[in-house]
């Protein structure tokens, strides 16, 4: 099975060309602009490389977020208008479990990772994930945690990846940063090839591109400026 997978819902945008769980070829880009700029051109790049045209593509993966509304639509309209022309089906994955899954080789079994996406305004997008052999089980669902209120969410020792942490770390508390650790050479971005594995899990099947959607865990800012809900200054 050929996978075509794409995921811009964090600075860091990828993209990857797999066949079953081998790579055949992959782009990662650190967004100047938008992804938008970018993303056929990286996609493009893989097809001349491999020889391979999205006719022959079996499923077409996007990250789902949550992350950069912007990020998330680009990826997601992109895989959706693939999957609605060459009339073949897709799957969307969970950006926050990307990223605790691209880590996973650094745990040891029952290990715990938090992952954090920025989601600006002083929040972070995060769950936790327990380490279960090489698969990750849920202990904490996907939402949106102000970080002054982390030290809540983090109750007990866990490994921390995510561009939420590398900008917020500073202003973490003393304690929650006590119970924090990084894995060795961490990757702080979710990835396409990430995705295209995780896409191959046989407990949730392909769906048709009209039934892909995105995971949003907030408003967007203008919908939050009318509501008045403002972000809490950092001490």
């Amino acid at each position: 099975m050929i996978l075509l997978s794409c995921e811009t819902s964090t600075l860091l945008g990828s993209v990857c060309l797999s066949k079953d769980r081998k790579v055949l070829s992959r782009r990662e880009l650190m967004r100047q602009g938008s992804h938008s700029e970018s993303l056929n051109n990286l996609i493009q790049q893989m097809l001349d490389e491999t020889s391979i045209s999205l006719k022959q593509v079996d499923l077409f993966v996007s990250g789902v977020g949550p992350g950069s509304f912007t990020g998330i639509r680009i990826s997601l309209n992109t895989i959706k208008s693939f999957s609605y022309f060459h009339g073949k089906p897709c799957k969307g994955v969970d950006s926050l479990l990307n990223l605790a899954y691209t880590n996973v080789m650094a745990l040891n079994e029952n290990d715990v990772i938090v992952p954090m996406i920025n989601a600006y305004k002083n929040m972070v997008y995060t769950a936790a994930y327990k380490k279960k052999s090489n698969a990750l089980e849920m202990i904490q669902p996907p939402q949106v945690v102000r970080v002054q209120n982390l030290n809540n969410f983090v109750s007990s020792k866990a490994f921390v990846v995510g561009d939420g942490f590398t900008q917020y770390e500073n202003y973490f508390d003393p304690d929650l940063k006590a119970r924090l650790q990084r894995p060795l050479q961490p990757q702080d971005h979710p990835l396409a090839e990430t995705a295209a594995v995780l896409a191959l899990d046989p407990s949730t099947g392909p769906i048709a591109w009209n039934e892909l959607i995105p995971l949003y865990l907030r408003e967007s800012e203008a919908e939050e400026n009318a509501k008045g809900i403002k972000y809490e200054p950092l001490k």
